[in-house]
């Protein structure tokens, strides 16, 4: 009987044309206005200098400041400073950094040198590379001292000491660095969020007190969760094939870079894809009102959550992580955004399986909930 149900629910579904358009043609049609405003984007893009900071408590060994401040200042990319450093206290420092003003800062002793960040990134993982590379180097020129002086008067001590290109050591990431991407990241998690439609669309037809097909499927001799979880199913199967197809025209058709872990990058589409309908079923459930009022409401739902990931104002991503980090973790089109970032520019991505795993409770919590409230749904009179 569940497939039996499951095939004449796909055969609905399809025949949904304006849903099919939202959930499908709308965001292919974003695609391409993404594509327009953004093709030449990767193409202008420039390199800009890193601002780091530099607290120095150098008493005796100067020479060993002077040595890492000349190479930190000589660093180039294409003709271009890679490192803008800028002397201060420790105190200025600290706040600097948690201020976005300089992304770290190195504190300069007798003893050693030491990194200071508070968050990870690429411009973050410059500055680390640069400081592992500097000493090896030192430690390598002070055994070749140590073991065998006559070296230091060849060409050896030089190679030595030459830094390479920091970009491409320290950016082991599986993308191009397209800049293009981290919006169409965003536009992928709100394409994601269209299956609240989906779910809307589901209780309309099972809840006796919303539509007609309610009614008749209230009184058909048949187990009620089946035909919830058949529903459940035809929706799914259906979106998660608009999802992969829209993928699949962003890569190929636009030219988009999601980078290499496809394995990942699907099955966060997929998990996204089970928590939009599930969301949509539950407030479908809770709220009492027509259609359309609820569907109007989900995409205002939708359109605040794409706004909080960044899409119209990346800088409002940047306020949310750092003023109210639990608002991010609870925003599904920030957590898919955000954890196909992880993927394309992380080459550790420990942190992308935190996005993960949040975007996973919420699946469970919105499941549940659905489920518990279809299994108690009763109605006085049909």
């Amino acid at each position: 009987m569940f497939w039996h149900l499951y095939i004449y629910r796909l055969k609905v579904v399809l025949k949904n044309k304006p849903l099919m358009f939202w959930t499908f043609g709308f965001p292919i049609c974003m695609g391409i206005f993404f594509t327009a405003a953004f093709s030449n984007l990767d193409a202008n893009v420039n390199f800009e200098k890193v601002p780091v900071g530099i607290v120095q408590k150098t008493v005796n060994d100067e020479h060993q400041s002077e040595l890492f401040l000349q190479t930190l200042k000589e660093i180039e990319n294409d003709g271009t400073k890679m490192f803008k450093p800028v002397n201060l206290s420790e105190e200025k420092a600290e706040k600097q950094m948690n201020k976005g003003d300089i992304y770290g800062y190195y504190i300069l002793t007798d003893k050693d040198i030491t990194l200071t960040l508070n968050q990870k990134g690429i411009r973050q993982s410059l500055l680390s590379v640069f400081l592992d590379q500097f000493n090896q180097a030192k430690k390598t020129l002070s055994d070749i001292q140590q073991e065998n002086p006559a070296l230091l008067a060849t060409s050896l001590a030089n190679d030595i000491g030459k830094q390479q290109n920091y970009i491409e050591l320290s950016k082991k990431s599986t993308g191009n660095n397209s800049t293009k991407s981290f919006f169409f990241f965003t536009l992928v998690g709100m394409s994601c969020m269209f299956g609240f439609f989906w779910g809307i669309e589901n209780t309309n037809d099972e809840q006796a007190n919303q539509s007609a097909n309610g009614i008749r499927l209230s009184m058909a001799p048949q187990n009620k969760m089946i035909i919830v979880l058949a529903n459940l199913a035809a929706a799914f199967t259906v979106f998660i094939i608009e999802l992969y197809l829209i993928l699949a025209i962003y890569h190929f058709g636009f030219a988009v870079d999601f980078g290499t872990r496809w394995q990942l990058i699907l099955l966060t589409c997929t998990l996204a894809a089970v928590t939009a309908i599930s969301m949509g079923m539950f407030l479908g459930n809770v709220i009492k009102l027509p259609l359309e009022q609820k569907t109007s409401l989900g995409v205002s739902f939708q359109i605040i959550c794409s706004f909080l990931a960044g899409m119209m104002v990346p800088d409002v991503k940047y306020l949310i992580s750092r003023y109210v980090p639990l608002l991010g973790r609870i925003n599904p089109v920030n957590l898919v955004s955000e954890g196909l970032y992880k993927l394309y520019y992380y080459e550790n991505i420990d942190s992308f399986y935190i996005n993960l795993i949040c975007l996973g409770i919420i699946t469970v919590i919105f499941v549940l909930l659905s489920f518990i409230y279809e299994r108690r749904a009763q109605y006085v009179s049909v």
